[in-house]
């Protein structure tokens, strides 16, 4: 497994996310997307996202990832998705490890955060697993996790 990162997502790849995410229904997007992205997924709308990043094993493209916002030297990320095939090969765990590194490695980064919905138990054991805690419960529309992870 070589994880790399490439900034943007091609309307190619735009295409092979919007039918992983389209083909497993909108209760699955707003998971990995949260609800201000209308369902279906469009390659518009992937498109017009700033701060994306497509993830690639080698040469074939995977997934991709956000960099959301910086505040205050705290980095918060989402729209972490793998395709569905391949998860649980451990491409989640790696292209997530390399990522914060890489975030951690700029020097003006010292947290990173990101939200999970309580119900995606299989996000939430990853970002444990890879030192994420919970900082903050927030109980509104759908209770979610605001977890935290600093150098």
């Amino acid at each position: 497994m070589t994880i790399r990162f490439e900034e943007k997502v091609t309307t190619e790849n735009a295409q092979l996310l919007c039918q992983w995410s389209n083909s497993l229904g909108k209760s699955f997007q707003e998971q990995w997307m949260g609800t201000m992205i209308p369902f279906p997924l469009t390659i518009q709308a992937l498109q017009d996202l700033e701060g994306v990043f497509s993830i690639f094993d080698g040469s074939e493209f995977v997934g991709i990832i956000q960099k959301i916002r910086l505040e205050n030297s705290n980095l918060h990320i989402g729209r972490f998705f793998i395709n569905p095939q391949k998860q649980g090969q451990g491409l989640g765990s790696q292209a997530l490890r390399k990522f914060v590194s890489l975030a951690f490695e700029s020097g003006d980064i010292d947290s990173i955060s990101l939200n999970v919905y309580e119900a995606n138990q299989a996000a939430q054991h990853l970002y444990q697993k890879e030192g994420f805690e919970i900082v903050q419960v927030v109980e509104a529309p759908i209770r979610k996790y605001i977890m935290k992870k600093g150098r």
